[in-house]
This record gives structure tokens, C-alpha cells and sequence, in this order.
């Protein structure tokens, strides 16, 4: 396969992924695609399954309705045009955020589908990086022989997606999202934001000094992993009920909601049947 062979599928794969993800609002149809990919591998590749909690907790916390949104509410109630002022800066901020979790999205899906597809190839490792594609060519190979990853293996996995994405993309829309800040406030509230994914143990927390460090996100971003693994896959993945933003259809039946978004929004030859258990 030459380069440009290459370059033609994983620019369809990206376009794919690109219209799966939708909207900055689309959440729930982007927890329905990382749900998926999760079960496509098995359940073997948990960046995706760990990046639904991500983007579902930011909507609970960082919107104008969330806990933050609130906070602000009071903290401004005797003013309502400081008040809508502040709320109006979450509101920026909270669009970069969904911006963020759009963009890691595609680029999970692309990663994943590329390299389930052509991760073989001589070459490939010109789109994926090749730390991640080892990665995820170990995974595809778990996955069609039916095979269930280490928790040490799955990790690593994990480890590698999460470091790329935080390199990648999640970084520099961190960086753009608080430095757009004009506001001390507000800037020093986002930058602390207090991180509780539903499946956390009881009473525990994330608490962030700075938000704005990479190299705590990604500690941070670790421990939360270790949470998920302590309680159990089964577990992280029913807790998504548990931020109220999902259909019951995509908590009941995940494949056939995945089916029928793919049905509504790709051609038949780019349809794949959904894979794994339902769960």
C-alpha cells in the first residue's frame, strides 16, 4: 500500500469521525462513539470508556447550569449584570472545553479505526505515532483472537492515548481556554476545578492546584484511571447514568443506538456492525 493510499483512508476515517462527533453540543452522541470503541476492542482500549466520564463531568461542572455556573450565581446575586457578565465568560470557557472533548473524540476514533484497518502497513506509523500504534495494533490483536488484556497491559494502553492526547490536543486547548481569560476570578476558578467521575470512591476527589499544568492533569488523569480499574470496568461503565445526560437507549442497548447513528449519519459501504458485549 503506498503512502497516498495511506493518507486517502485515514483522511476518510478522520472524516468519519469528524461527523460521528457532531456538534459542541453532541455530548451524549460522542459518549455513544468512545462507548463503542470501548466495546469494539473487547473492552480492552478504556481511553474511550475514561474520556465519557471526562466529558461528561466537564458539562456537569463548567456549564452556566453546572456547579460552577451556580457557584457563580451566588456569588454575584446582588448584581445580575456582573452576574450574566460571569456567566458569560463560563460560557466561553465551557465551549473551549466541549471543543476539547469534540477534538479528542475524532481523534480516538481516527487513531483507532486506522489502525484496526491498516496498522499493519509499512507506513502507518507516519499517522499514528508509533508508540501509540504499537499500543493499539496489540489491542486489535486481542481483539481477534478474543482475548482479554492484563489490567498492567490495558493501562499501558491507556497510558500511551492519554499522554498523546494531553500532548497533543488537550493541551493547547487548555492553554487557549484560560489564557482567553480576562478575569482573575474566574480565571482562578477554572484553574481549580474540584474533579469527582461517578464511579470515584466514596469522598474522593481530584483536587486541582492548576488546572494549566499538564504534568498534573496527567497525574491526576492516572490516579483517576487507577480508580476506574479498583472499581471495575462493569462499574465505570453503568456510572455513566449517574450525570443524567444519556438516553436510556444508549444506557440499555449501547450497539443499537451506536446502529442507528451510523445509520442516520454514514453511507452503508462505511457502516461497521458494532462489536464486543452490550455493555
Amino acid at each position: 500500500m503506498t503512502a497516498q493510499d495511506l493518507s486517502t483512508t485515514y483522511s476518510e476515517i478522520q472524516a468519519e469521525a469528524t461527523l460521528l462527533a457532531g456538534d459542541l453540543l453532541d455530548i451524549p452522541r460522542r459518549a455513544a462513539v468512545l462507548h463503542e470503541i470501548f466495546l469494539d476492542s473487547g473492552r480492552n482500549h478504556t481511553f474511550p470508556q475514561m474520556a465519557v466520564h471526562g466529558a461528561l463531568w466537564a458539562f456537569s461542572f463548567f456549564e452556566v447550569g453546572g456547579r460552577l455556573g451556580r457557584l457563580i450565581g451566588k456569588r454575584y446575586f446582588y448584581n445580575s449584570r456582573e452576574r450574566a457578565f460571569r456567566l458569560g465568560l463560563l460560557q466561553s470557557f465551557a465551549e473551549d472545553f466541549r471543543r476539547i472533548n469534540r477534538s479528542v473524540c475524532i481523534d480516538t476514533y481516527t487513531n483507532y479505526h486506522f489502525s484496526k484497518r491498516l496498522g499493519r502497513e509499512p507506513g502507518a506509523d507516519q499517522f499514528v505515532h508509533p508508540d501509540l500504534l504499537a499500543e493499539l495494533n496489540q489491542v486489535h490483536e486481542c481483539r481477534e483472537v478474543g482475548h482479554s488484556m492484563t489490567p498492567d497491559e490495558q493501562r499501558n494502553v491507556f497510558q500511551q492515548s492519554f499522554l498523546w492526547e494531553q500532548e497533543l490536543t488537550v493541551a493547547p486547548g487548555v492553554k487557549d481556554a484560560i489564557e482567553s481569560f480576562d478575569c482573575r476570578f474566574m480565571r482562578a476558578l477554572c484553574m481549580r476545578p474540584v474533579v469527582r467521575f461517578s464511579f470515584f470512591p466514596w469522598c474522593r476527589f481530584l483536587w486541582f492546584r492548576n488546572f494549566y499544568d499538564t504534568d498534573e492533569r496527567i497525574r491526576k488523569g492516572l490516579q483517576a484511571y487507577d480508580f476506574a480499574q479498583a472499581a471495575g470496568w462493569d462499574q465505570v461503565v453503568d456510572s455513566t447514568r449517574s450525570y443524567g445526560l444519556l438516553s436510556e437507549t444508549a444506557l440499555i442497548n449501547p450497539q443499537e443506538h451506536y446502529r442507528n447513528l451510523t445509520r442516520d449519519l454514514l453511507p452503508d459501504e462505511r457502516r461497521e456492525e458494532p462489536g464486543g458485549d452490550n455493555r
